[in-house]
C-alpha cells in the first residue's frame, strides 16, 4: 500500500490458540467502502464465515475484533468498538469512550482481530509496532479496577524505561525535598501511560452481558463482548503507542477540529452534567423514564426524582470530572458514595448516567420511599433522597467492576422483581433471595449470584428473553414471557416508548443493534417521518465507523455530514469522499448488520419471527404524569406500527420482509460477501 494518512493500513491478527500474530494490510478500496470502525468489523464476519450459524460465539472460531476509523486518534471525541458475534447470537457492536483507541492508533495499527482460545489466561500487550501475548494467571477473578491498575504498570514504552531517576534534589524545592526526598518508584521512569480494555469475573465466567471495560467506568456495554473475551482466556489488552497520526492536511484538519471544540465549550448542558443531567427532564417532562419494570414513566410528584439531578448528585458526591481525549464536553463524574449503609458508604464510581440512572435506580424502585408506589405523594427528606442516590451509585459501580451490561442487567432484576410482585416466583425460585423493589441488599446479593453462574444465576447469566422462558415452562405461564422488556431478545433502554416524546417504538425495531437508543434519527421517528428517520440512522451509522462519540455527533449537533466530510478529506486525502459515499456506508451498516442477526439466528421469517418481539407494554396506557393515558404515536396499535414498518423497509430499497434486494447489495457493493445469504428470504 502506497503512504497511507489517517489510517496506519494494518490490521493485526492475533490467534491465541497458535501463540502467532500476523499483519493484515487491507486494500485502500476496502477503506473506502466500509471507512473503519463498525462496518469493516462486520465486512471481516461476513468474509471469514462467522456470520454462518455454524459458527458458535463461544467456540474459538468466533472473532473479537476492535476497530478504529480514521477520525481516532489526532481528533476529540474518541471512542472504540468491539465487533464480534453475539453470546445471543447476533451482531454485537460497542462502543465505549476513553484514552485507548487514541493509543492503539499511535502505536500504528487501524485494529486488532483475535482468534482461537489460550490454553491459560492471558492478556495482549501493544507497544507500537510489537504485540505479545503474556500471562494473565495472577489476574483472573481479579475485578475491573483492581486488573486494571495491575496492567497498567506492566506495559511501558521504551522510552519510560529508566535505570535511575531522572529526578534529582536539583529539580525540587528544598522545603519539598526535606520532606519527602525523591523515590525512583515514583518519578519518571514509573509513569503508567498504556490503556487497557479488560474484563472482569463475569466476562471470565461468560455471562451473556458481560461487557469490556475501560478506566474502570467506560463500558463497551452491551451484547456480550465481555463474556467473548472470556471464552478466549482473554483477561485484556493493553497498548501504548507513540508515534502518533499522520493527517493529509494536517492545518485544514485541525482548523475544522478547533471549530468543533469551541462549540463544544459553550454548550453549558453537556458540560455541566452530561448524560447526568437528563434523568429528572427524562422523568419529569418527557415520561419516559424505566420505572418499576415500565410499568410507569413518570412519578405522580416529581421530587421522588431529585435524587437523580445534577444539582444533587453534585452535592452529595462529586469527586472530580474525566473526559475522552481532547474533549470540551467532560461528560464523565467521577463520585464518592455517602450512605448510612455501610456497605455502600465510600465506593467510588461514575456519576450514574442516563442509563444507569433509569435501568438501575428507576427500574429496581431505589426512589420511592418503602411500601410507596410511583402514583403516591412523596413523603421522604433530603437524606431519603441521598440514600436513594446512593443505591443507584453502589448497583452501577458493582456492573463496572464485575464487567456487565447494567441494561440488560437492571432489565433482568426489573423483570424479576415484578414477578415477584405478581406472585409470580417466590424467594424459593431465587436461592432464598426476596427480591422486592428497593432492596439493594437483595440486588447485591443475585448480582454476586449471576457473576459467579452459582444457583439460579446459572440460568440469570443468559440474560432477560431466556429468564423469561426458562420460568414460563417452570411454572407453566407462557404469559411470563410478555414481562420481558425489549425487542430482537435484548432489554429495552432507559428511553420509553408511550409519551412519543421520547422514542417511537419503530425505532427499536429498526435499528440493527438489538433495542438500541443510540440508532439515530429519534426526532424524525417521533414525527414518522421515516426518509428523515432512514438519513439519520444512516448518519449515526458513519459515525460509528468513524468511531466518534454519538453525544458530540448525533445528540451534540457539533459534528455533522459536511464538516465530517471535510473532516475524512483532511485526514485521508480521499478526495472522491462526498456525500454519496458518506450515505453509502450508512447503507451498507444497516444491510450487514441486518443480514447478520437473521443469518445467524436462523430466522426463517424476519417480519414475524423477529420484528414482532416486542412487549405488549409499549402499546398500554401510561398511569400516571403528564402524559397519563398515551400510548404511543400508534396510540395503542402495534399494526399501525407494522404498516409504517413494511413502508420503512421500501424506502431503504429492501423487500417488505426487511432484507436488502439483490439490487441494493450490487449498488453498495457487497453482493460478493452478502447476497448468497440474503437470498434465501427473496
Amino acid at each position: 500500500m502506497a503512504e497511507a494518512y489517517g489510517i496506519t493500513g494494518k490490521i493485526a491478527r492475533i490467534d491465541l490458540s497458535k501463540e502467532k500474530v500476523t499483519v493484515i494490510e487491507p486494500d485502500i478500496e476496502v477503506y473506502k467502502k466500509f471507512l473503519g470502525g463498525a462496518t469493516l468489523g462486520m465486512y471481516y464476519l461476513f468474509k471469514e464465515g462467522i456470520v454462518s450459524p455454524d459458527v458458535d460465539p463461544f467456540s474459538p472460531e468466533n472473532m473479537l475484533q476492535v476497530m478504529l476509523g480514521p477520525l481516532n486518534g489526532a481528533a476529540p471525541n474518541n471512542r472504540s468498538v468491539f465487533v464480534t458475534k453475539s453470546p445471543y447470537g447476533f451482531i454485537c457492536l460497542s462502543f465505549a469512550g476513553g484514552q485507548t483507541a487514541m493509543k492503539l492508533r499511535f502505536a500504528g495499527w487501524d485494529g486488532l482481530q483475535i482468534v482461537g482460545k489460550a490454553k491459560d489466561p492471558v492478556y495482549i500487550a501493544v507497544i507500537d509496532d510489537k504485540i505479545e501475548i503474556r500471562d494473565a494467571s495472577d489476574l483472573w477473578g481479579k475485578d475491573t479496577e483492581e486488573a486494571e491498575m495491575e496492567l497498567k504498570k506492566r506495559v511501558l514504552a521504551p522510552i519510560e524505561y529508566k535505570d535511575v531517576s531522572v529526578l534529582t534534589k536539583y529539580d525540587m524545592t528544598p522545603q519539598w525535598v526535606e520532606i519527602r526526598p525523591p523515590d525512583p518508584e515514583k518519578t519518571i521512569g514509573a509513569k503508567r501511560l498504556a490503556g487497557v480494555w479488560l474484563i472482569g469475573p463475569a466476562g471470565e465466567n461468560k455471562v451473556w452481558f458481560a461487557n469490556i471495560i475501560t478506566e474502570g467506568f467506560r463500558a463497551h456495554g452491551r451484547y456480550g463482548s465481555g463474556a467473548i473475551a472470556g471464552s478466549k482466556n482473554l483477561k485484556g489488552i493493553v497498548v501504548r503507542g507513540t508515534k502518533g497520526q499522520k493527517l493529509a492536511d494536517k492545518a485544514k484538519f485541525l482548523s475544522i477540529m478547533n471549530d468543533i471544540v469551541n462549540k463544544e465549550k459553550q454548550s453549558y448542558f453537556w458540560r455541566s452534567y452530561g448524560t447526568a443531567g437528563i434523568g429528572y427532564w427524562e422523568a419529569v417532562a418527557k415520561s419516559g423514564f424505566p420505572i418499576r419494570n415500565w410499568q410507569w414513566e413518570s412519578w405522580r410528584d416529581p421530587r421522588t426524582a431529585k435524587a437523580l439531578t445534577g444539582p444533587f448528585m453534585d452535592d452529595a458526591s462529586f469527586v472530580r470530572k474525566e473526559a475522552c481525549p481532547g474533549c470540551a464536553l467532560h461528560c464523565a463524574y467521577m463520585t464518592q458514595i455517602t450512605s448510612k449503609d455501610p456497605m455502600m458508604n465510600g465506593g467510588i464510581t461514575d456519576m450514574p448516567d442516563w442509563e444507569a440512572m433509569g435501568m438501575v435506580g428507576g427500574n429496581l424502585g431505589y426512589l420511592e420511599m418503602p411500601g410507596k408506589t410511583p402514583s403516591d405523594p412523596y413523603t421522604g427528606d433530603h437524606f431519603d433522597q441521598a440514600e436513594a442516590l446512593a443505591k443507584t451509585q453502589y448497583t452501577t459501580m458493582l456492573f463496572d467492576k464485575f464487567g456487565m451490561d447494567f441494561i440488560e442487567g437492571g432489565a433482568l432484576i426489573a423483570f424479576l422483581m415484578e414477578l415477584r410482585q405478581r406472585g409470580y416466583i417466590g424467594p424459593e425460585d431465587l436461592d432464598g433471595i426476596d427480591l422486592k423493589w428497593g432492596d439493594v441488599h437483595a440486588v447485591d446479593a443475585i448480582i454476586r449470584k449471576i457473576v459467579k453462574r452459582e444457583g439460579i444465576g446459572d440460568v440469570l447469566a443468559r440474560g432477560l428473553f431466556e429468564t423469561a422462558e426458562y420460568f414460563a415452562e417452570k411454572k407453566g405461564k407462557p404469559e411470563i414471557v410478555q414481562y420481558a422488556q425489549g425487542c430482537h431478545r435484548y432489554a429495552q433502554p432507559a428511553h420509553g416508548t408511550r409519551s412519543n416524546k421520547d422514542r417511537n417504538p419503530l425505532e427499536y425495531v429498526t435499528v440493527i443493534r438489538p433495542c438500541e437508543h443510540t440508532g439515530g434519527g429519534s426526532g424524525a421517528f417521533m414525527k414518522r417521518d421515516l426518509a428523515g428517520a432512514i438519513k439519520g440512522q444512516n448518519f449515526e451509522a458513519v459515525t460509528n465507523s468513524l468511531v466518534i462519540c454519538a453525544f458530540a455527533s448525533t445528540y451534540g449537533g457539533f459534528y455533522v455530514e459536511d464538516n465530517i466530510i471535510e473532516l475524512v478529506k483532511a485526514a485521508t486525502g480521499w478526495t472522491d469522499f462526498d456525500s454519496d459515499a458518506f450515505n453509502k456506508v450508512g447503507e451498507r451498516y444497516y444491510a450487514l448488520g441486518r443480514l447478520f442477526s437473521l443469518h445467524s439466528l436462523r430466522i426463517k421469517d424476519p417480519i414475524e419471527d423477529w420484528d414482532k418481539t416486542f412487549p405488549p407494554r409499549w402499546f398500554e396506557p401510561l398511569p400516571e404524569g403528564p402524559y397519563k393515558g398515551a400510548r404511543s404515536v400508534y396510540n395503542g396499535d402495534p399494526e399501525a406500527m407494522l404498516a409504517d414498518l413494511r413502508e420503512y423497509y421500501k424506502l431503504r430499497g429492501w423487500t417488505e420482509k426487511g432484507v436488502p434486494t439483490k439490487e441494493k447489495l450490487e449498488e453498495l457493493g457487497i453482493a460478493d460477501i452478502a447476497a448468497d445469504i440474503a437470498k434465501q428470504w427473496w
